[in-house]
């Protein structure tokens, strides 16, 4: 596409959602049908931002160009929608409430939703669903003046309107309605709720309503995940007019947090929420900064004193470890933010000897040769997964015993390719089995990665089958990943015993070999998101910034066969 003359051209450069399309939208207040507009704005997520909105606006969405880091996004004016004048005769909340108290005749009635009506109302009002008054207005008196009321005054003056043309002489708009209607002493107010607090209530399975304001899209692919959470998704531009819509899908029992991207959208939702006399949350950093956190969880205490840590990521579902032994700690399977990990270390007063990889990752960006650089830790990885590491490491190969105070790692009889072909599994204190990639609670490592499914699927088969079978059924398995939050337990942490998953995890049951080829390779979901660059930055041939890092990471992980 080429860039096009246009009739308005909307400056929105330098501007975080939701600005973009809030500029956008005032600037087509009063364009004319077919008018050309052409946007400038600098935020990558403006692109899917305007494509939506343009969509649900009627506006049409021609396309985008990108000219020196500025995206020109470019659309048609559908015009200015036609909008019905205010109902005139209105009064304040106070004023019915003395009329009401002096008991004079009169009517009210309540167009908000029966759940609405039933948590809250004045006494002796009519109920009557907005969408249901046209059919049912012989239901009110025409003796009596009406008072309409609803959440904040919107709906009742849509009511209004209606009861006039229905020939209703003495109608009565009350504003701002029930949102304040008799609630002066509680307290509204809109609060950062940050990934830790949000991790807590996942972990101890709290209630939680949350209002997802990105794209349908994007919270269909991956969301916050939780035994205790109701959720609604609307897009934030489709609330820009108002929330009168979606007011009555809100729980007055339920706390209420607003999740976006980045956090700039949910503030502003939140924002208009407290207005609207509902107390919010919104998500501190967003989706992104979801994905980030990682939630300490001990789960084991190791021989002499040590300690197994276990890092939960909920926002992707990622795990990694720490075990402690003496004064000497080590890391296996690090994500990229390393600022938990050296934190542990100091709180225990203990030093990072070395750090491990399973294998060459492919969903998130390995945070071990920066541990490894921070500490003078040595960086181990499978030499299979990395022929083009443009870095030195230790190689973790047949033999290797890596001693850790008290404890030892014994790497060398537990080779375990099929998910890579340099995967290995790792047995601490002859009590617990990271499993890495290649075996999980509920499923089974995907093989395709690399692009070698068919020729790797033996191998997990044979790692899954023989090498794994032969293992005492007792080992705790202690995974790289977890596929769903229903693999939590109670406590926080992924862990089950070997024997139990032989018993119930479907993919170490399958007898004949041709079905379980099958089952792997007809069973794969989509490719994690950048892949490609992932694995090419954990190999060091790819430096990204740490924006572009971020960006790379966001998403559910996809490392297992479903």
């Amino acid at each position: 596409m080429q860039e096009m003359t246009h009739d308005i051209l909307v400056d929105a450069k330098g501007l975080a959602c939701p600005m973009p399309i809030v500029r956008t939208k005032k600037a087509m207040k009063d364009v004319q049908p077919g008018a050309i507009v052409e946007v400038q704005a600098t935020d990558k997520g403006s692109t899917v931002d305007l494509k939506a909105w343009a969509s649900k606006s009627g506006h049409d969405y021609l396309g985008t160009v990108e000219a020196e880091g500025i995206l020109k996004h470019y659309l048609r004016a559908a015009g200015k929608d036609q909008e019905t004048a205010p109902y005139e005769t209105i009064v304040q909340n106070g004023e019915l409430q003395k009329l009401l108290k002096d008991k004079q005749e009169l009517t009210v009635l309540d167009v908000r939703e029966p759940e609405e009506y039933d948590a809250f109302h004045i006494d002796g009002a009519v109920s009557i669903p907005l969408g249901e008054l046209e059919k049912r207005t012989g239901e009110i008196s025409t003796d009596k003046p009406v008072y309409v009321v609803c959440r904040t005054g919107n709906r009742s003056d849509m009511a209004a309107h209606m009861l006039v043309e229905k020939g209703f002489s003495d109608v009565v708009n009350v504003k701002p309605g029930m949102s304040e209607w008799k609630e002066e002493d509680k307290e509204v107010n809109l609060s950062a709720m940050t990934p830790a607090e949000l991790a807590e209530k996942v972990i101890r399975q709290e209630e939680l309503f949350i209002l997802d304001v990105r794209n349908e899209s994007a919270f269909e692919d991956w969301k916050v995940e939780g035994k205790g959470l109701d959720y609604l998704n609307v897009p934030y531009f489709d609330l820009l007019d108002g929330l009168e819509d979606i007011l009555p899908q809100i729980p007055s029992d339920k706390p209420l947090l607003v999740v976006c991207a980045k956090e700039g959208s949910s503030v502003m939702v939140g924002e208009m929420l407290v207005e609207e006399g509902v107390s919010a949350s919104y998500l501190e950093g967003g989706m992104k900064a979801w994905s980030e956190y990682l939630e300490p969880v001990k789960v084991a205490d190791l021989k002499d004193g040590g300690e197994l840590y276990q890092f939960v990521r909920l926002g992707k579902g990622c795990l990694s470890y720490m075990a402690i032994s003496g004064k000497e700690a080590v890391i296996i399977d690090s994500a990229r933010t390393v600022e938990p990990y050296l934190t542990l270390a100091e709180d225990k007063k203990v030093s990072i000897t070395h750090v491990l990889d399973t294998h060459l990752h492919a969903d998130h960006i390995s945070g071990g040769r920066t541990i490894a650089e921070k500490t003078g830790a040595s960086y181990w990885l499978p030499p299979k997964d990395a022929e083009e590491a443009t870095f030195d490491f230790q190689p973790l190969e047949e033999g290797v015993r890596i001693a850790v105070g008290e404890s030892e790692i014994d790497v060398a009889a537990l080779y375990t390719p099929g998910h890579t072909i340099g995967s290995t599994s790792f047995v601490i204190d002859d009590a617990y089995l990271l499993s890495g990639d290649i075996l999980f609670i509920d499923s089974i490592g995907r093989p395709d990665l690399a692009g070698k499914a068919d020729d790797w699927v033996s191998d997990l088969r044979h790692s899954l089958y023989n090498t794994y079978k032969n293992l005492a059924e007792d080992l705790i398995v202690l995974p790289a990943h977890f596929m769903i939050i229903d693999e939590l337990n109670t406590d926080g942490s992924v862990a089950e015993k070997l024997g139990v998953l032989f018993d119930k995890n479907h993919g170490l049951n399958i007898e004949d070999e041709k079905e379980f080829r099958s089952t792997v390779t007809d069973n794969l979901p989509p490719q994690p998101n950048a892949y490609q660059e992932i694995r090419q930055t954990n190999m060091g041939k790819s430096k990204p910034n740490e924006e572009e890092q971020r960006e790379m990471e966001i998403g559910p992980n996809r490392c297992a066969v479903r």
